[in-house]
């Protein structure tokens, strides 16, 4: 991805959920990564083979994708590196703010006739969206099945893929 694309990515992202996110470019003398902040998590990239602040950093190609606390820092005297990398712009998005999830609490959806659903039983039933237990992922939804009773271990999540609003 282009570095201008990558910039347009971060800014897209945090808008859609009402935040207007400041990208702080590099700096001569500086570590040649665009970086921004939400919260306490700091995301940065790096332009490939660019410093990033002279001519034609719009087309160079990202890399070095990184996520990291506002307060941690990497230690050059030690083998201490702060953070983590990521694969991609979106993923450190993700991990600075995640996307709201697919069904919000209290709406009544329905399982999907796909083989994932089938094979959990949920293909055709209705259930009622309700918090998940522990945080998790938004792409993983718990539901209370109606008609049935709640297992020992408690309702299982299911993937919002295999699910649909019931009418």
């Amino acid at each position: 991805m282009k570095a201008i694309n990558a910039i347009k990515k971060v800014k897209s992202h945090f808008k859609k959920q009402g935040i207007d996110i400041q990208i702080y470019p590099p700096r001569k003398g500086g570590n040649y990564k665009w970086t921004f902040q939400h919260g306490d998590y700091v995301g940065s990239f790096s332009a490939n083979g660019h410093n990033g602040y002279g001519e034609g950093w719009e087309d160079a190609d990202t890399t070095g994708f990184h996520v990291r606390h506002s307060t941690d820092h990497s230690d050059i005297q030690s083998d201490y590196f702060a953070g983590s990398f990521r694969k991609n712009i979106s993923q450190v998005c993700e991990s600075l703010l995640s996307s709201p999830p697919k069904y919000t609490v209290g709406q009544l959806v329905r399982g999907k006739q796909t083989k994932r659903a089938i094979r959990h039983g949920i293909n055709g039933r209705v259930g009622l969206v309700i918090p998940t237990i522990g945080g998790g992922s938004n792409s993983n939804i718990t539901v209370n099945w109606l008609n049935r009773e709640k297992p020992s271990y408690g309702w299982l999540s299911h993937s919002a893929l295999d699910l649909e609003l019931a009418k």
